[in-house]
């Protein structure tokens, strides 16, 4: 694990960080069911670009938002240690030659199917979790990151309430302590999404996502909470529901083989807003790659009318077709001093890794999206990033 539960780290280089979710392989009699498509290598492939990054030194770590197994068991996260091997630091893995980093990891729904107390999953990730004694799992924790002047909260919340069981009611009771404190501003990783327009993935399923977030902006300080990464919906998306000044919702579940059409727009008031769209430059990106898309290889018209709404689409809710455009990838996340800098990787068909959208926010001004980002990126330094000192009251 990159933290602890309550560990202070600090750096004065940038941090730089991958979020992924999803990083499973398909459930052929489940998936199919929920409409969605799968292309069988692609998490080999986001696998592979993601490793690409570790080797070349732009990673200090990597997260992942919940559905990394089928089912938990030992064949299933042996696959993924294999998938990983060349990234991951981890005990249970032979160290090769290359460049390795930590990891922090969200519980999603699959983890806790035929392992409900989750102990395949810190074996897998020894560590996990906020202390909460008779040997159980809490798969919840925080820490802070001293970034320059400015300190960042990392939270990872358990969205899966019904899984949890009473282990609920403790989560319930830990976030307000863990909410509090002082920090200049906070960033919430959990699996299931308050927004999203992933077709076959329900937004703010039982109020759950919602209640989370409800009950961390009611601890911490007006402004704070900048970022909430989801992996559940199988795809990629942004939101800004509440403007450049308020909270970023960070849809990263494009990590394995299985890929959910995405709506444009739609109906939020299940999340407790009004109408949500993609965040525009995030959306034209899309059409963009869709064109590009069409370059490589046969796209039907239909494919084309019902991404604009045209045609024997027009009325309807326009969408991208995940048969056709799987919305593969991760994304990289930058923090330095007060700026977080947002760049989502898209992951083709032949393996190549490109960066269509950046979304940066910067106090005051707020958030700003824009499209390529640069093909060069600064290498974070190799120093590890330190454990601040102790301080005594």
């Amino acid at each position: 694990m990159y933290a602890d539960d309550n560990q202070v780290l600090e750096s004065e280089e940038v941090v730089r960080f991958a979020v992924v979710g999803n990083t499973r392989d398909g459930i052929p009699w489940g998936d199919r069911g929920k409409g969605l498509s799968r292309h069988k290598e692609a998490g080999a492939r986001v696998a592979a670009d993601l490793e690409g990054q570790v080797i070349e030194g732009r990673l200090d770590f990597v997260v992942f938002l919940g559905d990394e197994v089928r089912w938990s068991t030992a064949s299933e996260w042996s696959r993924f240690g294999v998938r990983h091997a060349e990234s991951l630091d981890s005990t249970h893995l032979p160290r090769g030659e290359h460049k390795r980093v930590p990891s922090l990891v969200v519980a999603g729904d699959r983890e806790f199917v035929l392992d409900g107390k989750l102990a395949r999953l810190e074996d897998s990730f020894p560590g996990l979790g906020a202390e909460i004694g008779f040997n159980r799992v809490a798969s919840w924790y925080t820490f802070d990151l001293k970034a320059g002047e400015q300190t960042w909260r990392f939270m990872t919340l358990d969205s899966n309430k019904d899984a949890l069981g009473s282990r609920w009611n403790e989560q319930d009771a830990w976030i307000p302590r863990a909410a509090n404190g002082d920090y200049d501003h906070l960033l919430v990783f959990m699996h299931h999404p308050r927004l999203t327009l992933a077709l076959g993935e329900k937004m703010n399923e039982d109020n759950v996502p919602r209640g989370l977030v409800d009950a961390v902006e009611q601890h911490t300080g007006i402004l704070k909470l900048r970022t909430v990464f989801s992996g559940a919906s199988h795809t990629s998306e942004v939101f800004l529901p509440e403007g450049v000044i308020g909270t970023a919702y960070i849809g990263a579940g494009g990590g394995g083989e299985v890929a959910s059409d995405l709506e444009r727009w739609g109906d939020g008031t299940p999340a407790g807003y009004e109408d949500i769209q993609l965040e525009p430059l995030f959306d034209l990106g899309l059409q963009k790659l869709l064109v590009e898309q069409a370059e490589r290889v046969e796209v039907p018209e239909k494919v084309f009318d019902r991404a604009r709404a045209e045609g024997e689409w027009e009325g309807f809710t326009a969408a991208y077709d995940a048969g056709y455009l799987p919305l593969s990838g991760y994304w990289i996340v930058e923090l330095e001093g007060g700026e977080i800098r947002m760049r989502w990787r898209h992951v083709n068909a032949e393996g190549e890794g490109t960066e269509p959208y950046r979304l940066s926010y910067i106090r005051g001004p707020g958030w700003k999206s824009g499209g390529t980002a640069p093909p060069q990126t600064p290498v974070p330094s190799q120093e590890p990033v330190k454990e601040a000192p102790a301080t005594t009251e």
